[in-house]
């Protein structure tokens, strides 16, 4: 069972558009998962970074003599929660040197801080104390806590190196600032081997203690990367730029099957199309070949049925139309088998020198004689004696056929023009314009085709298969020529035959 073309486009569309669906759904997910997997690379940057950073002021203050040299020591305390399980409850930095000590507590989202300083004058020696207090807003969790079973083996060791690190940098900041340009210089080459482009900016913050319960921050230093703007994704465009060639195949792959559906669906309507013009072909070819086969059949039935009766000249006269019609039958026959692709591997033209004005006469005289209506047919051969080398039979048939269209096609006068001449590369061009109904430009490069024919409203009357202007082109192809047209709706057609 065929199903209709309505539903197979609505079910290509369907899928089409479920395809587009799952392809965006699976690239958003994929992005999504680049973001999160940039962002953790980032953070990770970030630490590595600031750890070469650390290691590297650690460096320079051992290797600078006129530091002041002391001691800085990190400790982390556990205790058992009521599960049995070691939690971190905190961790202590202890700074030493000459003339200052001082201790940094990490616990609960606060940080403790106890600074003493010593300065000496003379036999006198003073002491300054300052103690300060702000919240961090990092609160330890119960899912921190170290060593709870294997699975989380991995997360709690990343949490104690993390606070290894903070619990050093407590104790190296009082010996020596951070320095931004390193660190950003250091962030920038870590984020390159992670080929990341993303544009950053950086702040070193200072917290100036106020009062105890509140505190002033300041921007000590800021770099940035060149042509970094400020945004609420900040890893959108990097992701993005990473993506450009999946995005791009993605888009290609779309298309390629918006075009694979696109045509599929042309060839049906197409198919559609062909099979309308098949049905149209079968049901107008039987009318035409009926209507000379039943004249013929009505003229040799009246001669054998009243032989005796009849005088010569009316014996002659149904002979003559018996005659007329079988050779318009096998006009048609013969022109329905030139235009098959069988008979084209194999056919051959028999071309001959023919007078041009003598063979279109001919033609002419046949048309009006023909003709159910008032025609006016004029001829033009420039010049006189002007030639062609072209197959008489099909010659003929040619020129007949653009005739019979332009009297079917025109209205109660037809005015036909017929003009002969020889362009500048010695071409014989032939042209054949009337006064009918004309072709729309909708259906003009639609003409030649085989089975078609123009819709022309209420012109039932007007019989045809087809094949008439399709086997012209034939033709026309065949002797090494062309076939042209010319036409404006209600204002008639013209025909260009050239023959090379």
């Amino acid at each position: 069972m065929k199903l209709p073309l309505k539903t197979i486009t609505i079910l290509v569309c369907t899928a089409l558009v479920a395809i587009f669906a799952y392809q965006s759904y699976w690239l958003y997910n994929l992005y999504v998962t680049q973001k999160q997997e940039m962002e953790t690379a980032v953070k990770e940057a970030m630490r590595i970074s600031d750890y070469n950073e650390l290691v590297l002021r650690i460096t320079r203050l051992s290797n600078d003599k006129n530091a002041r040299h002391g001691e800085v020591s990190f400790q982390t305390g556990y205790t058992l929660d009521k599960d049995n399980r070691l939690v971190n409850q905190g961790m202590q930095t202890k700074v030493t040197t000459n003339n200052t000590d001082a201790i940094v507590i990490h616990q609960g989202g606060w940080r403790d801080s106890l600074t003493i300083k010593r300065t000496k004058q003379g036999q006198n020696r003073n002491l300054s104390i300052n103690v300060n207090s702000r919240h961090t807003g990092v609160v330890a969790d119960s899912k921190d806590a170290l060593f709870v079973g294997m699975v989380e083996k991995k997360q709690s060791e990343n949490d104690l190196v993390r606070m290894m690190q903070q619990g050093i940098h407590s104790g190296i900041d009082m010996l020596s600032e951070p320095d931004i340009r390193v660190f950003d210089s250091l962030l920038t080459a870590r984020l390159t081997d992670r080929h990341i482009d993303s544009r950053h900016r950086l702040e070193q913050l200072h917290v100036v203690p106020q009062a105890m319960d509140s505190a002033r921050t300041d921007t000590l230093a800021t770099v940035n990367t060149p042509d970094y703007l400020p945004s609420d994704e900040p890893f959108s465009g990097s992701v993005l730029r990473q993506m450009t060639g999946i995005l791009a195949s993605s888009a290609a792959t779309f298309l390629v099957l918006a075009f694979v559906f696109w045509y599929l669906i042309r060839t049906l309507l197409r198919q559609r199309s062909y099979e309308e013009m098949k049905d149209d072909f079968t049901h107008n070819i039987t009318h035409e070949l009926k209507t000379p086969v039943s004249v013929a059949y009505a003229a040799n039935d009246a001669l054998l049925q009243f032989a005796d009766d009849l005088d010569r000249e009316t014996r002659e006269n149904y002979l003559k139309m018996s005659l007329e019609q079988l050779r318009k039958l096998g006009g048609m026959i013969e022109q329905i088998l030139s235009t098959s692709m069988k008979r084209r591997k194999t056919f051959v033209l028999h071309k001959e020198t023919l007078d041009v004005r003598h063979a279109l006469a001919g033609i002419v005289e046949e048309q009006r004689l023909r003709a159910k209506k008032p025609t006016d047919i004029t001829l033009d051969v420039v010049p006189d004696d002007l030639t062609v080398s072209a197959d008489r039979q099909h010659f003929t048939q040619i020129v007949s056929n653009i005739l019979d269209n332009a009297i079917k096609y025109s209205r109660e006068q037809v005015q036909i023009a017929i003009t002969c001449t020889k362009d500048t590369d010695g071409n014989v061009v032939i042209q054949i314009s009337d006064n009918g109904i004309g072709i729309s430009k909708s259906h003009q490069q639609h003409i030649f085709d085989k089975f078609y024919r123009v819709p022309n409203g209420n012109l039932h009357e007007v019989k045809g298969y087809g094949l008439g202007l399709y086997y012209v082109a034939t033709m026309m192809r065949l002797h090494g020529g062309t076939v042209d047209v010319a036409s404006e709706q209600g204002r008639g057609t013209t025909f260009k035959l050239l023959f090379r």
